[in-house]
């Protein structure tokens, strides 16, 4: 008598790479989180709520973000991920100096069209001003990082020849800042707020008026 030979196991048909369902599911759980967070707030919404959302069960939900606070962690490193690719597009070089604070007009432009990242960030940040909050040291983060780069940024106008040696550089990048912020709150809260972008042009406008100088002062 023949020894059973074990069955054969089953192979994969889809032609995706293993792991990439997962890819795609903890994808889709963002996207939701992303969604509820901007409504609900952190402290309004529960994973089973979002589990719900997703059409999953909880013990699935966790499988992937073990807890709420893991979830909003990768919600709000989702959402400045998004920004940063809109910023430093594939196969283009960085945008360096000025034109990085331009490439912050086409940012705040842009996010005019993506009312759901602007309103998980006003939403999530406004809670986040509690240092108990789990999303504390990620708004901290967040404005320290925006913080540098814009420092970074005026670095290079400087070294351009482009920057005043006098500007106040470290006031510029939170003013810059907190205009953002506080932009994106008026036009969230009012239906008939025009362009929040040409508000903020006008201001990086006014700082390099007050504190730019010329390509040809570099060259003199």
């Amino acid at each position: 008598m023949q020894a059973a030979t074990a069955a054969p196991s089953p192979r994969r048909t889809s032609g995706r790479p293993k792991g990439a369902d997962g890819a795609i599911r903890r994808e889709e759980i963002l996207t939701a989180a992303t969604q509820l967070f901007s409504v609900e707030g952190f402290r309004g919404l529960t994973m089973s709520a979002i589990a719900r959302e997703c059409g999953m069960s909880l013990s699935g939900l966790v499988h992937y973000f073990p807890t709420k606070d893991l979830l909003l962690q990768a919600a709000m490193d989702r959402r400045d991920e998004i920004d940063q690719a809109r910023i430093a597009l594939p196969g283009k070089a960085a945008p360096r100096g000025w034109a990085y604070l331009d490439s912050l007009v086409a940012l705040v432009r842009h996010n005019q069209q993506q009312e759901g990242i602007v309103r998980l960030f006003t939403t999530v940040a406004a809670e986040a001003v509690d240092p108990q909050h789990p999303a504390n040291a990620w708004l901290r983060s967040h404005h320290q990082s925006s913080a540098s780069r814009i420092q970074k940024a005026l670095a290079e106008a400087s070294e351009d020849g482009t920057l005043a040696e006098d500007a106040p550089v470290t006031s510029i990048a939170r003013a810059l800042i907190a205009a953002m912020d506080g932009l994106q709150l008026q036009w969230l809260s009012d239906p008939g707020y025009p362009d929040m972008a040409e508000d903020f042009e006008m201001l990086v406008s006014t700082v390099r008026y007050r504190w730019g100088l010329p390509q040809s002062s570099a060259d003199a």
